[in-house]
């Protein structure tokens, strides 16, 4: 090779070097964004049986989720309150249940009017009963054999995990030993509710739904907006209706002030749904709906049209 042929060959190496120095650097695919999965509010699991809850003692608060397990022969629900400061276990039994009781025996007894009983338990019972005691929801009315869950807010505190519903002979399930005294510690970190696809928002007196339910799961947000004018806070209870079963039926067997209502077993197939909320509270229940004819329910404000009947196709 002469010098000519040799300067040419170095050219042509330099001219292509400097092109691919020129070329753009191929791109390396950017990493995937993660975002941190929330956690999911913690399941704690309550077995409801005749006549008992097995729960944990002590669980941690924030957003819970509250499985009851009917393990009974008889419907169950689980209604769960916080104390008030102050209020201890004891004297929250001899206070408040004590005091119902006395005025129960008293109109069973015949001693006392329908009239005189309600005015005797708004008068007898201490005042912090009905301003100060914070209703969280829970499971609503719930078939045997069936689980109900819902997902609530739960601050640190000592509950009361409650049934009374009444046995066929008329006994309150309360009076049985359903009912449970809960500790509450401070909140899981980070646990958040979950999405709803159908809000229910109830108020004085009427049920207002957002959202359309079809056959399948929903998750379903219940909104207590108010403080009714009655004894309980607003919940609602889940029925599916058979051939001829209907939400009149219902509406008066819920009637728990008749000695003949409000005894085991239900009119109705009960689905479970949320129990009492103070106002200003949303809690969120999880249900499977098959084709069907279903009303929701409230157990004292049924009666003054908080009902709402829809079909399933």
């Amino acid at each position: 090779m002469n010098r000519t042929q040799a300067k040419r060959r170095w050219l042509l190496a330099a001219a292509l070097s400097t092109l691919a120095a020129c070329r753009p650097a191929a791109e390396v695919p950017a990493e995937p964004e993660t975002e941190t999965p929330v956690p999911a509010p913690p399941v704690v699991e309550v077995i409801a049986y005749d006549f008992g809850f097995e729960s944990p003692d002590a669980i941690a608060g924030g957003w819970v989720t509250l499985r009851m397990v009917n393990a009974g022969a008889q419907e169950h629900f689980l209604s769960v309150y916080r104390l008030p400061d102050g209020v201890s276990w004891g004297r929250f039994m001899d206070e408040a249940i004590g005091v119902f009781g006395a005025v129960w025996n008293a109109y069973a007894a015949g001693e006392a009017s329908r009239a005189e009983t309600w005015e005797a338990l708004f008068t007898e019972l201490p005042e912090w009963w009905f301003s100060e005691l914070d209703f969280a929801g829970g499971p609503a009315l719930t078939e045997p054999g069936e689980t109900a869950e819902t997902t609530v807010y739960l601050p640190p505190g000592t509950y009361n995990l409650e049934c009374y519903v009444k046995t066929p002979e008329g006994t309150w399930h309360t009076e049985l030993g359903m009912m449970r005294e809960l500790t509450v510690t401070g909140p899981t970190a980070g646990a958040q509710p979950p999405a709803a696809d159908v809000t229910l928002t109830l108020s004085n007196y009427a049920i207002g739904v957002a959202g359309e339910l079809r056959a399948g799961t929903h998750t379903i947000a219940v909104h207590s907006a108010e403080t009714p004018e009655g004894f309980a806070r607003h919940d609602l209870n889940l029925f599916r209706l058979g051939e001829g079963e209907t939400v009149e039926a219902i509406v008066a067997w819920m009637d728990w002030m008749d000695f003949a209502q409000f005894r085991a077993p239900a009119p109705a197939y009960s689905l479970g749904g949320m129990e009492q909320q103070s106002a200003g509270r949303t809690g969120y229940l999880t249900v499977t709906l098959e084709p069907g004819h279903y009303a929701w329910v409230s157990e004292e404000y049924g009666a003054r049209g908080m009902v709402h009947e829809f079909t399933i196709e």
